[in-house]
């Protein structure tokens, strides 16, 4: 029953002279909300545009943070301990050297 009041109201408000004018400012003021709810939707998208890219900037700056502390970490062991430094690096270049070797001299498949 509450739907047929609905009907009648809107085939009433068609028919009145003002009616044709009521639906157009009902229109534009649907059109109203939705440009405000863009112009809502657009600052939240600036917005986590924005964190985003704070974020990122505090990522990056905590990487480089821990990659200083890294070399300052690996610069003090070296100074403590010279020799055993110069033997690990000794014994990487032969790894890698043997490696390049064996990898070099392999007959190729065809």
């Amino acid at each position: 029953m509450e739907g047929d009041n609905k009907m009648n109201t809107n085939a009433t408000t068609a028919k009145e002279p003002n009616g044709k004018i009521r639906q157009a400012f009902e229109t534009v003021g649907t059109i109203a909300e939705a440009g405000l709810d863009l112009g809502v939707l657009k600052k939240k998208l600036e917005s986590a545009v924005d964190e985003a890219s704070l974020d990122a900037r505090r990522i990056a700056k905590h990487g480089k943070h821990a990659v200083e502390d890294m070399f300052g970490d690996t610069t003090y062991w070296i100074k403590k301990n010279p020799w055993q430094t110069v033997g690990y690096a000794a014994g990487a270049g032969l790894g890698i050297g043997l490696l390049i070797g064996v990898l070099a001299t392999r007959p190729k498949r065809d």
